[in-house]
């Protein structure tokens, strides 16, 4: 086995028709992608090519696929990253590929693959390394700490994440504005009442896609006092 023979077969089932699919989805053409190049593989075949290999690969080839100029062999490297993390023993040097080479991680679909699972996994909710990540001038670094909050969602603790939210409510790009609107419908779907209250603090001045993303799944009594705010959101409210 040799990181060669995985991307060539990655590239025997690769579709450009999908390709043409994924480079919209990714702007990889024109916008916030652009320049990475796109094979046209899915998921669920990278998932199974995945599982082939991931027991046997090495670190050091591991690390060649993250690095990897094609979008989806990168997208293999965090699959097999994830299951590898399962191994307590492996999890430090995991974590340090994976931050180390956040640069190769320019994406969307790369950060919420694998963020909550290696970083939210790896790190207490008070480590420093969020407020780093939030700091950084790079969008994925952003949405890397914004994504591996739901990590601590699901153990029902919810202020990291509503103090990440509150502080991009300002931020310019719109991915990180989804991204805070994905995870506070997360922390909706755990208790109603903090989304509200949160809601009902900030919702004046937040962007207009990160409150649609957030009331989502809310009962509208719970957002009954978005209907006062016709300036913004007469358009959001039923």
């Amino acid at each position: 086995m040799t990181v060669t023979q995985i991307i060539d077969e990655i590239k025997n089932i690769s579709s450009e028709k999908y390709a043409a699919f994924v480079r919209k989805m990714i702007q990889s053409e024109t916008g916030y992608g652009k320049g990475d190049v796109v094979l046209g593989c899915k998921t669920p075949d990278l998932r199974k090519i995945a599982k082939k290999y991931q027991d046997a690969i090495s670190m050091d080839d591991l690390l060649k696929l993250l690095q990897s100029q094609y979008h989806e062999v990168r997208i293999l490297s965090l699959i097999i990253m994830r299951h590898k993390f399962q191994n307590e023993n492996l999890q430090k040097n995991i974590v340090k590929m994976y931050l180390d080479n956040a640069g190769f991680i320019n994406n969307w679909d790369l950060v919420d693959i694998s963020a909550r699972h290696i970083v939210g996994s790896y790190f207490s909710h008070d480590d420093d390394i969020f407020e780093q990540l939030s700091n950084s001038p790079d969008l994925w670094e952003n949405r890397i700490a914004v994504v591996a909050t739901h990590a601590f969602i699901g153990q029902n603790y919810f202020d990291l994440t509503l103090r990440l939210c509150k502080k991009f409510m300002t931020h310019k790009h719109h991915l990180i504005h989804k991204a805070c609107g994905w995870m506070l419908r997360e922390i909706g779907k755990k208790n109603e009442n903090v989304l509200a209250d949160f809601l009902r603090e900030n919702h004046s001045h937040m962007p207009r896609i990160m409150l649609s993303y957030a009331k989502e799944r809310l009962h509208p009594q719970k957002v009954e006092f978005l209907r006062h705010d016709l300036r913004r959101y007469i358009s959001d409210v039923p």
